[in-house]
């Protein structure tokens, strides 16, 4: 762990960008987190990151963009979902929907 943390300080220094390259308050974060512990992901523990390209994601249980929490628990914490799910399933339905003459 420690050699991946020196690799992404030295990528940020690279860049010239003093705000990356670790989880620090002040720092600019983005990062994702899936559960790979569920029977989709069964068997591929020793590898999580192939277990997440080979296996499939599977739905975010955290995601952290710029330092700001966006999704918790599975959840979006930046807008209410509901409306946009019903303008979608209106929509949808009018699609469907067979054509007036």
């Amino acid at each position: 762990i420690a050699e991946a943390l020196a690799e992404r300080l030295a990528v940020a220094r690279v860049l010239g960008r003093d705000d990356i390259g670790h989880l620090a308050p002040g720092m600019a974060a983005d990062f994702v987190a899936f559960a790979v512990d569920d029977l989709r992901h069964a068997g591929a523990a020793h590898d999580p990151v192939a277990a997440l390209v080979f296996c499939g994601a599977g739905d975010v249980g955290t995601a952290v963009i710029d330092g700001r929490v966006v999704v918790r628990e599975g959840r979006l914490t930046t807008l209410d979902l509901g409306p946009h799910l019903e303008t979608h399933r209106r929509l949808a339905q009018r699609l469907l929907a067979p054509t007036r003459s």
